[in-house]
């Protein structure tokens, strides 16, 4: 018998071996050019070859200002997947502004339970107002602007007015009277006393899960008086302040008060807006999810704007707001749906 050839086996392997060679020479083409791009995938401020050098000799006061790139660099290494969907056309509705897989949930279980009714106009947009500009645009407001509201209303709070004064009503309508010293004092103590042990009975709940840690965006968002614990006060909200004012800047006013809307009502939008903005914004989730809106900080923005202001006797405070404005349009207020008095 004679020996079978191994030619054909040996001249195979030599054409998988150059195979081999021109594949690995054309990914190393690829990564080269993919190494040169003008757009990388991620790149130090420091490093940045369209900026010049830093000159390590510069003074101390000379800081260089890092580029803000949001979301660039994961729509280049994510491209178009769904969990980085950011909603920047005008002609989205309420409801895909702050779509999320769990807050449907929570709203389909509602509407189960027949404690929400959601209307057509939540799915469908029907106004053609712009939305609002994205927070990254934002300009912070200085604790003296915000301090400048506290002296205006002395018993302002950033839960709104609690007890409210004649004083305030009567200067808010051009009077000149002014109740007593002693009667403000008392009643500012009252609702400071009555905040302390709502603040105390939160940071002693046994309840873990009661924490804003564990919770989904839109509770934390929408909800933040379920996990307030009272810590800090309305001088020191920069943050939730801020975004108010700049809500409110893109709003238009009108001639006179607008009593269909109060300042709990437009502070609802104001914290769609701000649930909008995690969507779009997924890089600055974890910031965002620190900023708690509440009417105060409406009230605050209102005064910072030079916005006419009437404070009723119930504590409702209410703006010459338009109506037509996209914060009012473009974003829901949650509450509206309730049925029979029912919270979301």
């Amino acid at each position: 018998m004679t020996q079978p050839s191994t030619s054909d086996d040996r001249l195979f392997n030599a054409e998988l071996v150059a195979e081999e060679a021109q594949l690995a020479e054309v990914n190393a083409e690829q990564s080269a050019v993919l190494s040169n791009s003008n757009q990388p995938a991620i790149v130090h401020p420091n490093f940045d070859p369209r900026r010049l050098p830093i000159d390590p000799a510069r003074s101390l006061s000379d800081i260089p200002e890092p580029a803000r790139r949001l979301n660039g660099q994961l729509h280049r290494l994510y491209g178009n997947a769904a969990h980085f969907y950011q909603p920047n056309e005008d002609h989205l509705s309420k409801w895909q502004l702050i779509a999320s897989e769990v807050l449907a949930e929570h709203l389909s279980l509602l509407s189960a339970a027949k404690l929400i009714e959601l209307p057509t106009s939540f799915y469908h947009n029907h106004s053609e107002q712009p939305l609002l500009s994205p927070l990254n645009e934002m300009t912070l407001l200085d604790m003296s602007d915000i301090q400048q509201t506290i002296r205006t209303y002395p018993t302002l709070s950033r839960y709104g007015f609690s007890v409210v004064d004649d004083s305030i009503v009567d200067d808010i309508d051009g009077n000149k009277a002014i109740n007593t010293k002693a009667t403000a004092k008392a009643k500012a103590k009252a609702s400071v006393a009555a905040l302390s042990l709502r603040a105390l009975t939160k940071n002693y709940d046994p309840d873990e899960l009661l924490s804003s840690l564990y919770a989904d965006d839109w509770q934390v968002i929408l909800q933040p008086q379920q996990f307030e614990t009272g810590a800090g006060s309305l001088a020191t909200d920069i943050m939730a302040c801020s975004v108010a004012v700049h809500a409110l800047t893109q709003c238009s006013s009108r001639k006179s008060i607008n009593h269909s809307y109060s300042a709990a009502q437009i502070c609802q939008h104001i914290r769609s807006y701000l649930l909008s903005q995690i969507i779009c914004e997924p890089t600055q989730r974890h910031a965002y999810r620190q900023i708690r809106i509440f009417t105060g900080h409406v009230i605050v923005a209102a005064h910072y704007l030079g916005w006419d202001i009437q404070v009723s006797h119930d504590g409702q405070c209410y703006f010459n707001i338009s109506s037509r404005c996209g914060l009012l349009t473009r974003y829901p207020d949650m509450q509206d749906y309730d049925i029979n008095g029912w919270s979301s």
